[in-house]
């Protein structure tokens, strides 16, 4: 499925370049071709305007029929100024003087003329002027067809101007490869880039999925063993319908505990699921830490007694801006476990102290402690080390609730224990700035 998204991201990225690239090199082209083909057509109308002023004579310098030999000899001077007209203007462009059924009567440039439209170009001069493009056996050319008033009998009817297009083809045919090949080389890159990038842009979505997964596969597994206990009792007591509740005790006592324990689950799953959704809001206020967890450790004594566990604590951390129920059910957590874990005769110490700009407090055991291989991952959700599963049970979402309380305060919880001398849970927080 990930291969799939990875794969279609890319080209969707590729496509989204290919489409801008196609869409700038496109405008790019085309004003150029529009900016290329305004300086041609300039060019050829002041070329035109300038010869149609010349008297036909003056047009006419070179023998009829365009073999490029003046009539007068090299110092003959046709043109005001002492120039020819062919000298006076750009020297890319040519002209030709046509009658009225396409022959030439001069062709200064020596322009070879196979090819050209010649008579097509004099009728349509007739008609009026007029822009055309043709191609020659090895050039392509664009001309400027204007009549010319008949002079002194000489027949000359049109006049051509022309110029060779061959230096705009190239030119747009130049960029129209380097965008092309551009284009493809760069498509090509950033599909390769963008199959990187999506693949590295899922590896969050792929945990996260995984996780969820994981979670409700986790879930399922925690609720199936209640679930099939309170079945299994249910059915014993259904087995004999006349009995009194007193006969079934038993059943009763089992179905009622394995509820409460599918009641606190489900809770725990409904608090991380608010968490993940960013659902559940904090009631910050000002608060005393020692106090509360004073309070904590008093309501706490009665049940590490029972399991003659000795508590204690030693605090001066001061005040802390934060949600007390929420800090309360974090201390809760991490000293439930503390006890649970320790063995009679064992002690609980809670501590609490100021750290610069941090609030500390730690609760440490003196129980089996934590294995290395355990440390990581303390704080996962459902996970349980085989000492937990062994003796205490339990959800494994506690210290993962412990660890969502202390960063939604800005904090953090670590563990540091040493393997068969117990552990120690500390939590940092932000302290309240002193007035």
């Amino acid at each position: 499925m990930f291969g799939r998204a990875r794969l279609r991201l890319a080209l969707w990225y590729a496509g989204a370049l290919a489409v801008i690239l196609v869409a700038v090199g496109g405008t790019a082209y085309l004003i150029l071709r529009h900016e290329l083909d305004g300086e041609v057509d300039d060019s050829l109308s002041v070329a035109a305007r300038d010869l149609l002023t010349r008297p036909a004579p003056v047009l006419l310098g070179e023998a009829p029929g365009g073999n490029g030999e003046p009539p007068g000899g090299d110092g003959d001077d046709h043109s005001p100024g002492g120039r020819e007209p062919s000298r006076t203007i750009a020297t890319d462009v040519f002209y030709l003087v046509l009658k009225s059924d396409g022959t030439v009567l001069s062709n200064p440039r020596g322009i070879e003329l196979e090819g050209f439209p010649l008579a097509s170009l004099a009728r349509d001069a007739a008609a009026g002027s007029t822009n055309s493009d043709f191609n020659g056996p090895d050039h392509h050319y664009r001309v400027v067809a204007a009549p010319l008033a008949a002079s002194g009998g000489s027949g000359a009817a049109a006049l051509v101007v022309g110029r060779s297009l061959d230096a705009r083809d190239y030119q747009l045919k130049v960029l129209a490869y380097v965008l092309a090949v551009g284009g493809f080389v760069g498509v090509v890159f950033a599909a390769l880039g963008g199959f990187w990038i999506a693949g590295r842009a899922l590896v969050p979505i792929r945990r996260a999925l995984e996780t969820q997964r994981q979670f409700v596969s986790d879930a399922s597994h925690e609720l199936r063993t209640p679930v099939a206990v309170v079945k299994a009792n249910a059915e014993l007591v259904l087995r004999h319908p006349h009995q009194t509740v007193e006969a079934n005790a038993d059943q009763v006592v089992a179905i009622n505990e394995e509820a409460d324990h599918m009641a606190k689950l489900v809770g725990d799953l409904l608090t991380l699921a608010r968490a993940d959704e960013q659902r559940l809001t904090l009631e910050r206020a000002p608060l005393n830490l020692d106090e509360l967890l004073d309070g904590l450790v008093r309501d706490m004594t009665a049940l590490a007694e029972a399991k003659g566990v000795a508590l204690s604590a030693d605090l001066s951390a001061g005040r802390v801006d934060g949600d007390a129920q929420r800090l309360r059910q974090l201390g809760a957590i991490l000293l439930d476990n503390a006890v649970k874990f320790t063995p009679a005769g064992g002690t609980v110490r809670v501590r609490s102290w100021r750290d610069g700009s941090r609030s500390v407090f730690s609760v440490t055991d003196t129980g089996p402690g934590v294995a290395l291989e355990d440390q990581p991952h303390i704080f996962d959700r459902f996970y349980r080390s085989d000492r937990a599963r062994s003796s205490e049970g339990g959800t494994g979402l506690g210290l993962a609730i412990a660890r969502w309380i202390a960063e939604a305060h800005g904090g953090r919880v670590t563990v540091e224990s040493t393997p068969g001398r117990g552990a120690t849970l500390v939590v940092r927080l932000p302290a309240r700035h002193r007035a």
